[in-house]
């Protein structure tokens, strides 16, 4: 059968689809010049756009993924709303979505209500989700919405589910509990909930990431017992996982009862944080879950004694990590003893080749006579890194700040020279050593020093290590 002309694609036809695809490029670029999360910003330039002429609203109303990244904030017009969803069509969407909410205020219900139904209609086609929300019952409200459109909606799609909240919401687990996000989202790869315990929708074959953050249990020894139940048996679940991030103030009374430890066979990346400065089981949690392939470890902790508590229950994890980032005032990691200053011995295993100092804080006193920051303990604990013969990388904050003396190569030589050269040469990155100012450009501001046989060399000015 022979095809009809109309059937082949015209000169003009062909014609309309190069510009169409040339307007694609160029709106793209535009679009993407404009940082802004404000909703009206982000309307205003798409309708601008469209005003030029007749073909470049058609462009722009033609081509779905310009409209695939959707802001839905309360009172904003119902009729932008669905505007945005009817162009975006079957586009694969990244929604964000601010819960800043007046409880009482029946425009607000009504915003609810028409985002919950929509995210039910196009739930197949939902690729990201990020969450704002202002406390706990506009989570709630929220949750409650879109279970009353569709108590399994399908989210098939979904691939990285972001909830935060700009505030310290202090969670008490017992006595507000925020409602689970409805059924499973089976292809989720990166999770991160802040201020929200995990659930059965966070969990799935496929989670790569997940971050837990804000959660304070250290009152509420329940809240804990029920807090560590539910993660061990969500990360039961999650035999792929790669990276882990828990931020939880334990209970300071809670004595951990039994339970059957977890086994996350891919995960090479564990970072835990603790600001509960009261002595506590720090760490009990983390002891249940068994890493063979451990890489990098990063700590968060508040004090001496619970440092000492978590490396007591998490040896096992201490002895294979090859990088350590410690966070937070580096007198919680040395010892305290007369002479100078060292890292706690068991915090450096066998397998330790990267130290990075660069999130620790209180490294400097400064003298306000000369209006410098003067290097005092920090200076004994990097010789002392220095001289841990397994030891290769150690990254650190500038050691000046600016004017920078002239001696600079001379400090460096001072560390390096007393210690005692092994097969390996040591490196030190500074970073942002060659920053002139805190608004400049980081990309490029690093400096790496290295020590071998050879005597001392700067090898080259990078942030990257």
């Amino acid at each position: 059968m022979t095809p009809s002309v109309a059937s082949y694609p015209t000169p003009a036809t062909n014609k309309t689809l190069a510009v169409v695809d040339i307007l694609e490029v160029i709106f793209g670029a535009c679009l993407a010049l404009d940082i802004s999360v404000e909703w009206r910003s982000h309307v205003r330039q798409k309708m601008v756009l469209g005003t030029i002429c007749m073909c470049w609203k058609f462009a722009l109303e033609s081509l779905p993924a310009l409209w695939s990244h959707i802001i839905l904030v309360p009172r904003m017009p119902q009729y932008y709303i669905d505007k945005v969803f009817r162009l975006a069509k079957a586009a694969p969407k990244r929604l964000r979505i601010d819960l800043d909410l007046d409880l009482d205020s029946e425009l607000d219900t009504m915003f609810l209500s028409s985002i919950a139904a929509l995210l039910v209609v196009k739930a197949e086609t939902v690729t990201h989700i990020s969450v704002q929300y202002i406390s706990y019952s506009a989570w709630n409200t929220f949750v409650d919405h879109l279970s009353a459109a569709s108590p399994q909606p399908r989210f098939l799609s979904l691939r990285s589910f972001y909830v935060t909240s700009p505030t310290a919401l202090h969670n008490q687990l017992g006595d507000a509990v925020p409602h689970s996000f409805p059924d499973l989202a089976a292809n989720l790869q990166d999770l991160y909930l802040d201020g929200l315990p995990p659930s059965s929708f966070v969990v799935g074959p496929n989670l790569i990431s997940m971050a837990l953050t804000n959660l304070c249990l250290a009152e509420d020894d329940t809240a804990s017992f029920t807090f560590a139940t539910t993660l061990l048996d969500s990360l039961r679940q999650t035999p792929h996982l790669e990276t882990l991030f828990i931020a939880v103030d334990e209970s300071f009374t809670y004595q951990p009862a039994p339970h059957q430890p977890v086994v996350l066979p891919c995960l090479h990346t564990l970072s835990f944080l603790c600001n509960m400065p009261f002595p506590h089981h720090c760490g009990s949690l983390t002891s249940l879950i068994h890493l063979p392939r451990l890489h990098s470890l990063s700590l968060h902790l508040a004090s001496v004694h619970n440092t000492n508590r978590f490396i007591s229950v998490n040896g096992t994890h201490l002895s294979n990590i090859v990088v350590l980032r410690l966070i937070g005032d580096i007198s919680v990691y040395i010892e305290l003893a007369d002479g100078p200053a060292k890292l706690l011995s068991s915090l450096t295993g066998s397998r330790l080749r990267h130290l990075d100092f660069l999130g620790t804080d209180r490294l400097f006193s400064f003298d306000i006579e000369q209006k410098i920051f003067v290097q005092t303990q920090f200076l004994e604990i990097l010789a002392h890194t220095l001289s841990l013969p397994n030891v290769r990388l150690v990254v650190i904050p500038p050691l000046f700040w600016p004017p920078r003396p002239a001696s600079h190569a001379s400090l460096i030589r001072s560390l390096l020279e007393p210690v005692a050269m092994q097969a390996e040469p040591k490196r030190i990155l500074e970073e942002h050593a060659l920053c002139l100012s805190m608004d400049n450009d980081h990309s490029n501001c690093g400096r790496m020093w290295s020590w071998d046989d050879c005597g001392l060399a700067c090898v080259n000015q990078t942030s990257h290590y």
